[in-house]
């Protein structure tokens, strides 16, 4: 298609090219209301360009003179004002420069000063200690040590040694009491080396120094105990079916979890052993706990809403599934998994965040008697058919530990961190194992608790055992009066449990719980062991105990 549209004839170039002339101001619009436009004079002879304010008046003229004229000159005051506006603009520039300069230097400055106070911080001792090659290295080796441990520790994988300063907080406290009672503080009746009526006889200056506290609450003998993450709080469950929240601090009864169980109350709790309670634990955000025993359930309680008047401490929920006794819960660290071990020889899992049943686990021949899980999700269980297991969860497969030879059953396990564990016997054999070993690592420890009456009789059991996460202290307990610590190392070459010190309590102890940095710990003490009545001790007594550990500041 042929346009019919003509250019403009060349006469008319400039006529067609013009500006649009003004339209006349009506008789209404005021004289004030005049505008002024803006205009972009260039300066073609220049590097750049100036500004003027030009009027309308003048508009014409200057597109006039621009498209009439080929060249546009500028006289030598515009261009010193155009060098003069350059030089302003390269000094902005540099204000710019100083500006970004200094946001630059304040974050250095900043990051001097944070590595400075990490640099000049002292470590703590519970936390960690600065090895004897450290001095050698350079100060930058120095820093980045410390910020990776901050960055573990933020993350709960840190790594602590504590066990030699809480050997110097008893030390501490047996020399205060042995002064008081005119004994030798090196003497061997302190270290376990006698049992009987020694052990009860040196247990009440630890009583009178309130070093070692019993409270009263339990009818029958205490099974098992609990602490929160912060250790203000602790739980403890008893024969008589009672569940009792505790004041660490104040070391005062706060409230009934679950109230001492009758005979009229329930018909399946008319037998003494059906209201039994067989284990307990809280999760590690202290929101639940979980209550095991010989009903066949797991009930769950709110932590929260324990001890308020408008709470009747009832279970938020009861989780069923188990045929026979639970005799073991764990919660899995930093998450809220729920595994319960029974009589029945099956393992469940249970996701408190729905509150719903995930799977059981099957593999053990004989009723399950202890269980505990680190951070990775691979819980450890011993049962009665002398062996211990190790549950690949995610890999739907598990790992069997056997101790070999004569070696007895175990009575107790306790994760220390991920890939290793301890366990308890009851031939009095204490074990440190390791994921990638089938044997125990170094050399394991014979009759840890003594032998019953003579050296060379039957060895006492290791009724329980608690270690803190991530650290280098362990915690038994049995029926010789004597709480007994132990330093626990995992390094490759000397990797083994030697002994560190003990504390003389009488009676069973049935159950172990480790409070923050090991300051102090919890234990069920009473006249009888926990998943039985075979043996007794008379003059004990069913207590809650509270034991300090490290000796006043």
């Amino acid at each position: 298609r042929v346009s019919t549209h003509k250019p403009p004839h060349p006469t008319n170039l400039h006529q067609a090219m013009a500006p649009p002339r003004r339209k006349n101001r009506s008789a209404n619009t005021p004289a004030n209301t005049k505008k002024r436009a803006r205009k972009l004079n260039v300066d073609l002879s220049g590097h750049g360009g100036q500004y003027k304010d030009l009027d309308h008046d003048d508009y014409a003229v200057n597109n006039k003179s621009k498209f009439n004229d080929e060249d546009v000159e500028s006289d030598d005051d515009e261009s010193g004002d155009y060098d003069a506006r350059i030089s302003g603009g390269e000094s902005d520039h540099e204000e710019e420069s100083e500006e970004e300069e200094t946001v630059d230097a304040k974050k250095l400055r900043l990051a001097r000063e944070y590595l400075d106070k990490v640099g000049a911080q002292d470590s703590d001792d519970e936390e960690s200690e600065i090895n004897s090659d450290e001095s050698e290295d350079s100060e930058d080796d120095k820093v980045g040590k410390r910020i990776a441990k901050e960055r573990l520790k933020k993350s709960g994988l840190l790594q602590s040694k504590i066990a030699d300063s809480i050997l110097m907080g008893i030390q501490s406290m047996r020399g205060k009491i042995a002064e008081k009672i005119g004994i030798d503080a090196a003497s061997r009746a302190w270290m376990g080396g006698e049992a009987g009526a020694s052990s009860e006889e040196y247990a009440i200056p630890w009583l009178d120094s309130k070093f070692v506290t019993y409270h009263r609450g339990h009818d029958l003998t205490p099974t098992c105990v609990a602490l929160t993450q912060n250790g203000q709080s602790a739980f403890s469950g008893s024969k008589d079916g009672s569940v009792i929240m505790w004041s660490v601090q104040e070391g005062k009864k706060v409230s009934y979890v679950a109230p001492t169980s009758k005979h009229n109350e329930e018909s399946n709790m008319n037998h003494r052993n059906g209201r039994e309670i067989l284990a307990i634990s809280a999760s590690y955000d202290d929101r639940y706990l979980a209550v095991g025993g010989r009903d066949n359930c797991v009930k769950i309680f709110d932590v929260r809403t324990l001890g308020k008047r408008t709470n009747p401490n009832s279970p938020i929920t009861t989780l069923e599934g188990h045929k026979k006794a639970v005799t073991c819960v764990s919660f899995r660290n930093r998450t809220l998994d729920l595994y319960t071990g029974s009589d029945d020889r099956c393992i469940r899992r249970y996701d408190l965040n729905a509150m719903t049943y995930v799977e059981t686990l099957y593999g053990h021949q004989s009723p399950i008697v202890a269980m505990d899980c680190a951070n990775k999700n691979r819980p450890v269980s011993v049962a009665r058919d002398r062996t211990v297991r190790v549950w690949k969860v995610e890999e739907d497969s598990h790992l069997v530990f056997r101790p070999g030879g004569d070696v007895g059953s175990a009575e107790c396990v306790s994760a220390i961190q991920d890939g290793w564990f301890i366990t308890g016997h009851d031939d009095g054999r204490l074990a440190l194992w390791k994921e990638e070993k089938k044997r125990p690592v170094g050399d394991a420890i014979i009759a840890a608790h003594g032998y019953q009456g003579r050296e060379g009789g039957v060895p006492r059991s290791v009724m329980c055992c608690d270690a803190i996460n991530l650290s280098d202290l362990l915690v038994t307990g049995s029926n010789d009066g004597y709480l007994r610590l132990w330093k626990v190392n995992t390094e490759e070459k000397i990797a083994g449990i030697s002994s560190l010190d003990s504390i003389p309590i009488h009676g069973y102890i049935n159950s172990i719980a480790m409070g923050p940095k090991g300051r102090f710990c919890v234990a069920a003490v009473g006249q009888e062991p926990r998943l039985g009545r075979w043996d007794r001790v008379p003059r004990a007594k069913n207590r809650f105990a509270i034991v300090q550990l490290i000796g006043d500041e």
